[in-house]
């Protein structure tokens, strides 16, 4: 595997991800409420679970970006490095 290199950018676009899930709610609410053919129970729980499952690999995703950018010290700043510092500690690195 390689060695992972993030940007802030990177960390943007992970936070802008999960916010999709909000967007992925809107269309399955759509799809079930405006809809002329209902969707059956079974469609709509392996809906659910399936965006459950979508969200739980975005927040996985943005959290590694997150903590692989702390460990790499990529924010500049005294008080960033101060962050990065105790974040470190709190996970025993």
């Amino acid at each position: 595997m390689t060695e992972k290199k993030y940007e802030p950018f990177d960390l943007e676009e992970s936070i802008m991800n999960v916010w999709n899930t909000k967007d992925d709610l809107n269309a399955i609410t759509s799809r079930m409420l405006d809809d002329p053919d209902p969707m059956s129970e079974d469609e709509i729980s392996n809906l659910l679970v399936g965006l459950a499952e979508m969200h739980n690999i975005r927040c996985k995703k943005l959290f590694d970006v997150f903590e692989t950018m702390i460990h790499e010290r990529c924010f500049t700043s005294q008080n960033d490095l101060k962050t990065a510092d105790v974040w470190e500690e709190r996970r025993g690195d």
